[in-house]
């Protein structure tokens, strides 16, 4: 049976091993990143089971690292921070808070009522199958590498909403330095595999996707 997987964006270096260790010894796979950025690039890329994200991450193009996550993903959310920083992020969409630092104990026992709770409560993806099986199920020819991936899960779980360059640029490769020509690229490519997508362009500006009738 497979692991369920775990990722963790966290820039307190201490704090992440302690959480990774309990979760691994738990019987978890465990994914790391230490920026929203890095973040965005891993969920997109690994459809994670659960996400733990820390309430002091830098912006990301000057968003909310957090709110940048959570619109990423259906996936459960927990959150690292006060108490005060937690009432906040539950109401913006976690679906649960630890007070920081935490132990390796309770994090291992949050994410387990979390994925018990939506064990019970049916399918992820509002009732759908996982990101990443729905777009192999859809992919035309060969199928799509680590970075198609990452781009086409931006695009589908944004779906119906134009997303500007920069903000695509970051999500699917993090801080590292690409062209909008690199993204043309990649989204050319997308376009022949994925065709029960429209992925429409507006010039100078950015992307969006829309399923095919």
């Amino acid at each position: 049976m497979k692991k369920a997987l775990v990722l963790i964006v966290e820039k307190d270096r201490v704090l992440a091993e302690e959480a990774i260790g309990a979760l691994r010894d738990a019987g978890y796979d465990v994914v790391e990143a230490a920026d929203g950025a890095d973040g965005m690039k891993k969920l997109y890329e690994m459809d994670p089971d659960v996400v733990i994200a820390s309430t002091n991450l830098p912006p990301v193009d000057g968003e909310d690292a957090f709110r940048r996550l959570r619109q990423a993903s259906y996936s459960p959310f927990i959150v690292l921070g006060t108490r005060e920083e937690i009432a906040v992020n539950l109401e913006l969409g976690a679906d649960a808070g630890i007070v920081s630092p935490p132990s390796g104990r309770e994090v291992v026992a949050r994410v387990n009522s979390l994925l018990r709770r939506r064990e019970y409560g049916g399918p992820r993806n509002g009732g759908g199958p996982r990101v990443d099986t729905f777009l192999d199920a859809r992919t035309v020819g060969d199928g799509l590498s680590p970075t198609e991936r990452r781009l086409g899960h931006c695009l589908l779980m944004n779906e119906g909403s134009l997303i500007d360059y920069s903000r695509l640029i970051t999500d699917v490769w993090g801080d590292k330095e690409i062209t909008v020509d690199t993204l043309h690229f990649y989204i050319r490519r997308l376009r022949r595999k994925l065709a029960h997508f429209n992925i429409l362009g507006m010039r100078g500006t950015g992307y969006g996707l829309i399923r095919a009738e």
